[in-house]
């Protein structure tokens, strides 16, 4: 599913791809209304170790939100930092 909305060439093609993971999206926030923030992490890490810029605003919203919900909020932090600045290179040193 993720290769699918990754390798889309157009907008449109992602938009339909898309859909199949909007709707886990949806039942991702039922489980929060339910108290399973388990659910939106597993998305989240699955979303995040694929990798990928499609998947960053996707990220944001999952990410986050379930490592508060899990009162982690420094991983919260971390994510939200490094996704600004994500790299695929060996050169990943800040200094």
């Amino acid at each position: 599913m993720f290769k699918k909305i990754a390798d889309s060439k157009t907008e449109a093609e992602r938009d339909a791809n898309f859909e199949d993971l909007q709707e886990l999206i949806t039942l991702v926030q039922f489980a929060n209304d339910e108290c399973d923030y388990g659910e939106g992490l597993e998305l989240g890490m699955a979303l995040f170790g694929y990798g990928g810029d499609t998947f960053h605003s996707t990220i944001m919203q999952l990410l986050p939100l379930a490592y508060s919900l899990l009162n982690r909020k420094t991983y919260a932090t971390i994510i939200e930092a490094h996704l600004k600045n994500r790299r695929h290179d060996v050169n990943l040193s800040q200094i």
